[in-house]
């Protein structure tokens, strides 16, 4: 998921694909607080990876990854192996 700070015009706002609306702040730090710690909340809830953008001056940056979890390594089948004694 990628959650993209954007300033236009002097106005920040926070593009959220999960709440589909831009959300208004009054500063950029404020936006990016709000964004970092719902990509966080995201990467924690489902263990995949997040990031946060920040678009300004016709530039972006992706500036915080939080990366997917790997997979677990247990089998398919959801068996696991005795332990060996």
């Amino acid at each position: 998921m990628v959650i993209t700070v954007k300033c236009s015009a002097a106005q920040w706002s926070l593009l959220d694909p999960a709440a589909g609306v831009a959300e208004a702040f009054s500063s950029g730090a404020a936006a990016f607080d709000a964004a970092v710690d719902r990509a966080n909340a995201y990467h924690r809830r489902t263990g995949q990876g997040s990031t946060v953008r920040v678009e300004a001056l016709g530039n972006s940056l992706d500036a915080v990854l939080f990366e997917a979890l790997p997979a677990t390594a247990a089998p398919a089948t959801g068996l696991h192996p005795a332990p060996v004694v």
